[in-house]
């Protein structure tokens, strides 16, 4: 039986069709089904609706059968390892050109009225339950791990959850994706939790303790990209004053996300890891309304994986 979906009124953009398959089509099967699981970890790091490169770079892994053994991802980052581990090819690029346009998937509507710019209820219950299904048993049956990276607010520490159940566990998700100044802050198993960008954007170093043999990196800013100082600072502090390591992680942010970007570079060229990482300075706001410029990056993203794919193929030989 396919299943049908309501189109969004205020959405003239779609995807062409083949991009994405509801679990509810007759013949669905998650695309981890018949992968093969590579002896290597996936490092996605975060960055908003910039995460649609991140998207493309998934699916086509996905297209390719390519499943490491663990995802380690942060805020958008998470969001994508959390469709891919389900196998759920195009369900990342399909909800954010179809919905991108709706207030109540992220605005600043939504934040005057829940007090989130992504409105939770919509996005983690609404769409994933009864408009988007999302393929929960896919999920708990994949043999890809995923770890969402948050920030705690009380240690300023990065936390680390590996995410298993994913209907009992999707307040880490949400931690993992709120980002500060425009999401409530996330309680979960006694700890206060936000974008697990503030104290670890590129998680590598957590990925290599794990013990996996090769890592795969994929980023969302361009080579010598540099993050300049936080302008809001002032209201920060002000905001989040009872947390005071937090504020202090926030505050150097920046020169260790810069610090991360080198090594990261150092690491590639020695041949330690491998990066995949969009090939120019992207064009696409943090809250991004327009679908056609996200479908871009997405296809910018695909691209950037297809061109490397030999190269990648090769270093996971080696």
């Amino acid at each position: 039986m396919t299943g049908q979906r309501t189109p969004d009124p205020k959405v003239s953009f779609e995807l062409p069709e083949g991009t994405y398959r509801s679990p509810l089509e007759e013949g669905y099967q998650p695309a981890w089904r018949d992968a093969t699981l590579l002896d290597c970890s996936l490092v996605l790091e975060g960055g908003a609706m910039r995460g649609q490169f991140t998207a493309g770079v998934l699916d086509y892994l996905m297209d390719e059968g390519a499943l490491p053994r663990r995802a380690v991802g942060v805020s958008a980052g998470a969001l994508n390892g959390f469709n891919y581990r389900a196998g759920m090819r195009g369900r990342t690029i399909h909800l954010n050109t179809r919905y991108c346009t709706n207030w109540r998937y992220f605005s600043m509507r939504s934040y005057a009225l829940t007090g989130s710019a992504f409105n939770a209820k919509f996005v983690f219950e609404k769409i994933p339950q009864k408009l988007e299904p999302f393929d929960y048993d896919g999920f708990a049956a994949s043999p890809l791990e995923l770890i969402t990276v948050s920030s705690d607010l009380v240690s300023g520490e990065a936390d680390y959850f590996n995410l298993k159940d994913a209907r009992t566990e999707l307040d880490y998700l949400r931690a993992s994706s709120s980002m500060p100044l425009l999401s409530r802050i996330v309680e979960v198993d006694n700890k206060k939790l936000l974008d697990g960008g503030i104290c670890d954007s590129v998680p590598l170093d957590y990925a290599i303790s794990q013990g996996a043999r090769k890592h795969i990196v994929v980023l969302t800013q361009h080579d010598g990209y540099s993050k300049p100082d936080y302008k809001l600072m002032p209201l920060v502090r002000r905001v989040y004053k009872d947390y005071p390591y937090f504020i202090e992680r926030f505050e150097h942010r920046s020169y260790e996300y810069n610090r991360s970007y080198r090594r990261v570079k150092r690491m590639k060229d020695a041949g330690e890891i491998f990066v995949l990482m969009p090939p120019s300075p992207v064009q696409v706001e943090s809250m991004e309304h327009d679908p056609k410029k996200l479908y871009h990056l997405y296809l910018l993203g695909y691209e950037q994986a297809r061109r490397n794919w030999k190269a990648l193929q090769m270093y996971l030989d080696a």
